[in-house]
This record gives C-alpha cells, structure tokens and sequence, in this order.
C-alpha cells in the first residue's frame, strides 16, 4: 500500500508511520520541519527505505502545491492528520475563555485544521484516484460534534467541524467518485497534543483507526467514526 501522512513528526502522524512501515507499506511522512523531527527520522533510517520523510505544511498553500508536484506516484491511502491545538506543547496559539479570544489564533488554527486539509485533498485527489481502493481519511476529535458540544474550545472545535463539514462534501463530490472519504475521530489519545491523562495509549488509537480504515466499505464514505469504528454524532 501506498500512504501518505501529514503531521508525522510525533503522535498520532508519528505512529501511523510507523505502523503502516511495520506493514510493509511504502509511506510517504510529511511534516512542516523534516530536519527537526528527529523519531520520524530515526524512524525512516532503519525503515529499509520504506519510509521517505519530505516536507508539507499544511498551513501554506505553496507547500501543498510543492508537495504534490514532487509526489511520485499514485496513492492508496492520504492520513490528513496535521493539526494544532491552541495551548499544546510546541505551539504559540493560544485558547482562554470568552473575553480573551484573538483573532489571529482563531486564523492560524482554521488554516492548519480546516483550510489547509481541504486544499490537500484537492491537490492530491488525482494521485488517490489512480490509487487501488483509494481512501482519504481526515483525522477529526469528538470536539467537531455538534451534538456533543457541551462546551467545547471554540478555535480546535470550530476548526473540527467545519473540517467534518468539507470532508462530507468531498464524499458526495462527483469530481471525487470512487475516493473513500472518512472523518475518523482518535478519541482522547496519549500524545503530547492528548497529554498523559489521556485514557488510551496512542498504539491503539492508530491500530483502531487503521483498522477501521481498511475495513470500511464504499457506502461508508462520508461517515464521522471514532477509532472503535463507532458513528460519532454531527
């Protein structure tokens, strides 16, 4: 299989690099500063050349388009799994309470977690259409449901939601037909961005979310499942 991952340097992205390799698949890893992710390249070091490490910021239309320029084949699978969120470690952005939002948090997070998904899935569309069984698989949160709001962070849960919103449309685009799109939720994993309270281990979120990738049959495209493979609410 061939796979590309966004936001692979650590966590959840970091993980699925190195199951899909333990695979045997051929991954292609991106994130926005190669030369700094140091497990993503101890990772593809001892990958026997099944892991290429390349850079893609998601937040920058230029290196999306950079990025599909220099892509050298046809695709199988495409994890958009780049993502911030406001206040985790290795990130400016900020959330507090009402009174205290600013602008230009609010941006920078709907560039990563929904504008720049969307522009990704453009530019790599013609690459997972050539691909055997194509699937695009947007990782989302339970903080992108509608239903489940209870107040939910308002930048990460916005950007989730309109995230959701874009990649169902993309389900049902004429222009994407025979793409399998999934908006697949980790649930509250152990990742620096999940911390260590976090209930389940990052090892198992991946396999589960892999697993439901795999299993999934065409008529499920444009469903919203967490990593167990169960629906999440709008």
């Amino acid at each position: 299989m061939r796979v590309l991952v966004t936001g692979a340097s650590r966590g959840i992205g970091l993980e699925l690099v190195r199951q899909h390799a333990r695979r045997g698949d051929e991954v292609r890893a991106t994130c926005r500063d190669p030369a700094g992710a140091r497990d993503l390249q101890a990772l593809a070091a001892a990958s026997q050349g099944r892991i290429q490490v390349s850079r893609l910021d998601v937040a920058d239309p230029a290196s999306i388009e950079a990025a599909a320029a220099a892509q050298p084949g046809p695709l199988d699978l495409l994890w958009s799994n780049a993502a911030v969120y406001p206040g985790a470690p290795g990130t400016p952005l900020e959330e507090g309470p009402l009174g205290t939002l600013r602008a230009g948090d609010g941006l920078s997070v709907l560039a990563t977690n929904t504008v720049g998904p969307i522009l990704l899935a453009q530019a790599f569309l013609r690459f997972l259409l050539r691909g055997d069984r194509p699937c695009l698989a947007a990782v989302s949160s339970g903080y992108g449901s509608l239903a489940l709001n209870v107040g939910t962070p308002y930048w990460y849960g916005a950007s989730k939601a309109a995230l959701n919103m874009l990649h169902r449309s993309l389900a049902f685009d004429p222009g994407a037909r025979g793409l399998l799109v999934l908006v697949v939720s980790p649930g509250w994993a152990r990742t620096d961005m999940g911390g260590l309270r976090a209930p389940t281990p990052v090892e198992d979120a991946v396999s589960g979310m892999m697993r439901v990738v795999h299993e999934a049959a065409p008529d499920r495209s444009g469903s919203f499942v967490d990593w167990m493979g169960r629906p999440v609410p709008w």
